[in-house]
């Protein structure tokens, strides 16, 4: 591919951090704190929970703070757990041991470096909380290698809604759409959001789903390190 491109949107959460992993291991704090199974099937079912909440987010059908409070509240429900318990006080156990979590995924802190090498700009957009991700890049490494960081809490809006790239295109050196790519592994946050802003981009399927027949992606890789190979 010849050098059409300038600057990168990269997502945060399991494209350049590993979240699968720091929730993991932050839940299972939480549940040694209340003294609860931390069974891989409760995990699981947290995750699940968890998930979809934040598509209800992206959607822009509930707030973020309502996240904190929701997610533990179902959860502890399927695990019927009957005594009292304040959600937004296990919601912030949580948020403490998730922010201890710089965990990168396999390849991205070289690939940060060879893009930066390479004479690219990387700006991480990401969703959700200020603090957290914050901290949690900062543990990564991977800060030397980024130009800035869009955190939705911080802007107001999340993605993939349009007032959220239209906040980061604004603030980007780079003016030139043609020159920006996106690269992320959510169809429906990263990708949805790069179609909306008409953004080129790079679909990191991790999962190995099944590609949409409307996808038109510069490329689509399952593993991140393939993506220095391509640009």
């Amino acid at each position: 591919m010849s050098r059409k491109y300038t600057t990168l949107l990269i997502d945060a959460d399991n494209t350049l951090l590993n979240f699968d992993k720091t929730e993991n291991e932050a839940l299972k704090s939480v549940m040694a704190v209340y003294n609860l199974p931390a069974t891989e099937e409760n995990c699981r079912r947290y995750s699940a929970i968890n998930d979809a909440l934040w598509k209800r987010f992206e959607k822009g059908e509930i707030e973020r703070d309502e996240i904190k409070v929701t997610r533990f509240r179902e959860f502890f429900s399927y695990l019927g757990v009957k005594e009292d318990f304040d959600p937004l006080e296990v919601n912030s156990k949580y948020l403490s041991f998730l922010r201890e979590g710089g965990h990168t995924i396999d390849g991205a802190e070289e690939l940060c470096r060879s893009l930066t090498e390479k004479g690219y700009k990387i700006y991480i957009i990401t969703n959700g909380i200020a603090l957290t991700q914050e901290k949690r890049l900062k543990k990564s490494g991977l800060l030397p290698y980024i130009s800035d960081v869009f955190i939705s809490e911080t802007i107001g809006f999340q993605k993939p809604k349009r007032e959220y790239f239209d906040y980061v295109l604004k603030n980007i050196t780079e003016k030139d759409k043609g020159r920006i790519l996106v690269i992320g592994d959510s169809l429906s946050s990263d990708i949805k959001g790069a179609i909306d802003s008409e953004l080129d981009y790079i679909w990191y399927n991790h999962r190995k789903e099944a590609t949409p027949e409307w996808l038109n992606a510069v490329a689509v890789v399952e593993d991140v390190r393939e993506i220095g190979n391509i640009l």
